[in-house]
């Protein structure tokens, strides 16, 4: 008899198992990645955008039923935790500009929306020390603005290199000619650990997100970057992305639709809906 409670117990545990892994399977949600810069009013182009426009593309999204979420919310779909709106979408800035301070902070507020932040810790550095913080054309945000981000709910914090967003003497984080796996490991842990340490100290807390300057990434740097504790890598590639619920495989390449100030919010949301 206890062996066929057993042997019961055991299959009924397999047909629930399978069931939820192919409700997992099923169900996929579509995730759109919005990818700004700058906010400001003294210039609009490829990489800024008018905060007026940035108001009117988060009234859009509203008025279309569009949900804001955390790259947060994305790890934990894909891993099998948590769910997602029907029509969820990611505001994402770059950079660690202090207009997205200046200007998005309190849109974003008034709104009700929330937003995805990758800072570049060395730009905060100078902005911290220097006291040439605040000026919205070109300051960054300094380590006591980003905590306020952080601890308002509003914004994620992602690592965007502590100072390899350059072109020289590496392009991003790839790794440089002749340089072997094991110095490359070195300088990349090396650089992006010591914004995470600032995250930790200055802020009080640390981050899973990675966001890829210039969208440059490899399987090596990846998988680096996997040892040490990040799960959601945002690039440059355009597209909207599918997530199945319980797979984790999309997180290595989430993409974005970079936000130019030179379309309208009309044109620029026709454009998505192109991707």
């Amino acid at each position: 008899m206890k062996k066929f409670l057993a042997l019961f117990f055991s299959l009924l545990f397999c047909v629930a198992f399978l069931g939820q892994t192919s409700s997992w399977a099923e169900e996929v949600v579509e995730v759109p990645i919005i990818m700004y810069h700058s906010v400001l009013k003294s210039k609009k182009g490829m990489y800024s955008v008018h905060p007026s426009l940035l108001r009117e593309d988060i009234r859009y999204l509203k008025n279309h039923g569009y949900q804001p979420i955390f790259v947060k919310d994305i790890i934990a779909f894909c891993e099998g935790k948590g769910d997602l709106p029907q029509k969820p979408v990611v505001l994402s800035f770059d950079d660690g500009h202090y207009n997205n301070y200046y200007y998005a902070y309190p849109i974003l507020k008034e709104e009700n929306f929330k937003a995805n932040l990758n800072v570049v810790g060395s730009y905060c550095d100078y902005s911290t020390t220097s006291g040439d913080y605040d000026n919205p054309n070109y300051s960054y945000l300094t380590w006591r603005e980003i905590k306020e981000l952080y601890d308002s709910n509003i914004f994620e914090i992602g690592n965007h290199t502590y100072k390899m967003h350059a072109f020289s003497p590496r392009y991003g984080i790839k790794q440089k000619l002749y340089e072997s796996d094991d110095e490359y490991a070195k300088a990349l842990k090396d650089d992006v650990s010591k914004l995470e340490y600032k995250f930790m100290v200055e802020c009080g807390f640390r981050t899973e997100v990675f966001a890829y300057p210039f969208g440059a990434y490899s399987d090596l740097g990846e998988k680096i970057l996997r040892e040490m504790g990040f799960k959601a890598f945002l690039t440059c590639n355009e597209g909207i992305n599918n997530l199945k619920k319980g797979d984790t495989k999309a997180l290595s390449h989430l993409k974005r639709v970079n936000r130019s100030g030179n379309l309208t919010t009309y044109q620029f949301f026709q454009k998505l809906k192109s991707c």
